[in-house]
């Protein structure tokens, strides 16, 4: 199965956002801190758990930096992925 790219999973994650919690598109970008969108942990785990769902798959590394971008959780999200192949 072909995961998807970093792309797509970032256009999964604003899809979420905006329905979930009213963030635009347009500012949640790569580069964006998550605080800056208002996210703490615990809605950052909201958000993987989702991820979850839609993909299909167990995301066992959650480990995420501090001060994260959005980017970062692009990037946590494809290290699971590679590791499931």
């Amino acid at each position: 199965m072909k995961h998807p790219d970093s792309g797509q999973i970032l256009s999964l994650l604003q899809q979420f956002l905006a329905e979930k919690f009213d963030i635009p598109s347009e500012k949640a970008g790569i580069e964006t801190p998550l605080l800056d969108l208002g996210l703490d942990s615990m809605l950052i785990l909201d958000v993987l758990l989702e991820v979850e769902d839609q993909l299909g798959v167990k995301l066992d590394d959650l480990a995420i930096p501090r001060n994260a971008t959005l980017g970062d959780v692009v990037n946590v999200i494809q290290r699971n992925l590679e590791k499931a192949e």
